[in-house]
């Protein structure tokens, strides 16, 4: 992509963002993280998600919940924070967010729908890896 066309995508996911959060289906996943561990989270996550979703935990790391101690293990997860939101329309959200353990952040990224009053999630992708999640534009922004 030349830089200039990534510069207006960059424009425009934040432009789009403008009045967009993230609904509170995502800050109760982040809650149970903290809480328990990812299983909890991901429960959270994907309620009511159709069976089409598409789910990518590849990059996820182990973790068995707070308050335990595990060789390779990535919890207990300390923070999380909200990236960025993208809502090309009323129906329809991405939601970019990273999430803080000791051993290193795990990035999110969340689509969306809603039906029926009710935000599902129709796609979600977590790892490790930032290029795995986030948009170079993102990755650019940070640096």
């Amino acid at each position: 992509m030349r830089p200039i066309n990534g510069i207006l995508v960059f424009a425009f996911v934040c432009l789009s963002a403008v009045g967009a959060e993230a609904p509170p289906l995502i800050a109760n996943g982040f809650d149970a993280y903290k809480a328990t561990g990812s299983r909890d989270a991901i429960s959270i996550w994907l309620q009511g998600a159709p069976a089409t979703a598409t789910i990518s935990t590849v990059g996820l790391p182990a973790d068995i919940g707070p308050g335990f101690e595990k060789p390779g293990a990535f919890g207990p997860m300390e923070s999380y924070e909200i990236v960025a939101v993208y809502s090309p329309t009323s129906r329809l959200r991405r939601i970019y967010a990273v999430a803080y353990f000791p051993q290193g952040p795990l990035f999110c990224c969340f689509d969306l729908y809603r039906s029926k009053g009710t935000w599902l999630t129709y796609g979600l992708k977590l790892n490790i890896v930032p290029e795995q999640v986030l948009p170079i534009e993102l990755i650019e922004k940070s640096g």
